[in-house]
């Protein structure tokens, strides 16, 4: 697959940025992954992957990104976990998935780069098995994000405002002047997850500032009638 992703674009300079960050929905994660079958759904250069096989699970991570999974890979050829990786688009499982269902999936920090939320949900559910987990994770849509920077919708035209968008005045050090991000209301990632028929188990705002900065959603497929 050929791609020129906004990622592609800043690979090298994320990869160094990124670096030592804890996983935003770590404490959301369930506390034994031994065994598990999971996937990392916009792994990038596998972050999160190498944690969740870290912990026992048989991980694959997915990402558009060449550049970032190529990164992956060489992370895994310098300290093997098992983990693979594939080049494709998380909406269309076809391109990715063997057809062997899902324990748990993770999408750390990446709901708000998706152009197409509901599909890339879609594809979730449709790769769990009944009664499997799904843990995500994204720059807070209500609040105004780290230090320095802008909220998480275009200031000048308020939270009501959904869709892409970048600022030259947000933070400078930071990943969303680069990407930019896809800003929705609370209220419309809550009605994608209910869409997919995932059901809400738990959130979390870390860090526990005077403003959250993220939002983490720990969420379940409910098992077969």
């Amino acid at each position: 697959m050929t791609t020129d992703t906004a990622y592609d674009r800043i690979a090298d300079w994320y990869d160094g940025w990124i670096d030592g960050w804890r996983l935003v929905c770590g404490d959301l994660l369930p506390e034994r992954l031994a065994g598990q079958r999971v996937l990392d759904a916009c792994c990038g250069q596998g972050r999160a992957t190498r944690e969740l096989a870290r912990r026992g699970a048989t991980v694959v991570g997915v990402d558009l990104s060449a550049r970032l999974v190529a990164r992956a890979e060489a992370a895994d050829a310098d300290d093997p976990l098992g983990a693979r990786y594939v080049v494709a688009d998380i909406t269309d499982p076809a391109a990715w998935w063997d057809g062997v269902p899902f324990d748990g999936v993770v999408c750390e920090m990446a709901l708000m780069d998706l152009a197409d939320l509901d599909g890339a949900l879609a594809a979730v559910t449709r790769v769990l098995a009944p009664g499997g987990w799904f843990v995500g994770s994204l720059v807070h849509p209500c609040l105004p994000g780290q230090a320095g920077g802008l909220p998480s919708w275009p200031p000048d035209r308020g939270y009501a405002a959904e869709g892409w968008w970048t600022s030259a005045d947000h933070k400078p050090d930071g990943a969303r002047i680069r990407v930019g991000a896809h800003h929705r209301t609370l209220a419309t990632y809550l009605d994608a997850l209910i869409r997919t028929g995932l059901v809400i188990e738990r959130v979390d705002e870390p860090p526990p500032d005077l403003v959250p900065t993220f939002l983490a959603l720990a969420c379940r497929r409910p098992p077969a009638a």
